[in-house]
């Protein structure tokens, strides 16, 4: 067997004590002619998530845990798991996902040392409801999604085409070359997988495997996922900073137009979040500060003000 780490994985966690177990053991389970090292980013959480880490890196040889002292953001921590990390490729999977396929790793590197060019590959996967227990399996598959491949820079950039962050394997020359991972980490960008997509797909070519690989957790709450208005409207301000200082890295994009939809689109999805909560008033307050209500807007706005006003005659 070579000696010289072929994968570093990344496992960046926060407050996952339920899952993490077995995140760490579905790598661990990994079958492959190389070997490859699992660094830990436990990111301050205040559950027990950092004490079973531990446990896993004291039994481990190849398991290594970065304990952060403060809480450094999802980006700075996933940075500062693959700078610890010497692996030729790096691949990722948060504390609340998994790996169902033990071929995963092997798999990948084998197409991305015959296939230079490559920069990132991904996979298919699955999802599984933690509300409802239901598994629909090749997610991509099962909704007729046609994953992106080749030189996609501009699809990636306008949503339309998505790279599995769980799924993906990136190569490390690549990211060291082209992506400001420093930059990234400093201005805590509010995401790790899009901006370092974004710019590794000017640079390489994706490629997309079928087989599905890894299960992601839906329904609970998660950074991306969170029912806290405040916490919804800040990120869409950090999305904008983000998107902005994208922009200035690819001058041929043009100038960035966008801050009006950013400083509005926060307000928006916090009244989403609320109507899905039956947070009535919080969700009439975020509708009042729309300012470019959609139809589900004025729908919402509406329906609140009469489910509001019942309420209130109720209590007379």
């Amino acid at each position: 067997m070579n000696n010289d780490i072929m994968v570093t994985v990344c496992v960046v966690t926060y407050n996952q004590e339920k899952w993490i177990r077995q995140t760490l053991d579905s790598i661990l389970a990994q079958q492959t002619d190389f070997p490859f090292e699992v660094i830990i980013g436990e990111d301050h959480g205040s559950d027990g998530t950092r004490t079973i880490c531990q446990e896993y890196a004291d039994k481990f040889e190849n398991v290594t845990l970065l304990p952060s002292s403060e809480n450094l953001g999802v980006t700075a921590n996933w940075i500062q798991c693959i700078q610890a990390g010497t692996g030729k490729y790096i691949m990722t999977c948060a504390g609340d996902d998994f790996w169902h396929n033990p071929q995963k790793i092997q798999m990948q590197v084998d197409f991305m040392e015959t296939h230079p060019a490559c920069v990132l590959c991904h996979t298919e996967y699955d999802e599984l409801n933690v509300m409802s227990g239901i598994i629909t399996q090749n997610y991509n598959a099962t909704h007729s999604i046609n994953p992106p491949e080749g030189r996609i820079q501009q699809n990636v950039f306008n949503g339309t085409d998505y790279i599995s962050p769980l799924t993906g394997c990136i190569r490390r020359e690549a990211f060291e070359q082209y992506v400001p991972a420093v930059e990234f980490a400093r201005r805590r960008f509010p995401r790790e997988d899009w901006p370092t997509h974004l710019v590794l797909t000017e640079f390489g070519e994706v490629y997309y495997m079928h087989t599905s690989t890894a299960t992601y957790r839906t329904g609970q709450e998660s950074i991306t996922k969170t029912s806290n208005y405040e916490m919804i409207i800040k990120r869409a301000q950090q999305d904008k900073e983000m998107t902005e200082y994208l922009y200035s890295l690819f001058p041929n994009w043009g100038e960035f137009k966008d801050g009006d939809y950013y400083d509005n689109i926060g307000y928006h999805n916090a009244m989403l979040s609320a109507y899905r909560n039956n947070d009535f008033f919080a969700a009439k307050k975020y509708a009042k500060l729309d300012k470019y209500p959609t139809k589900a807007t004025y729908m919402a706005y509406t329906w609140l003000t009469f489910k509001i006003y019942r309420l209130i005659k109720k209590e007379i």
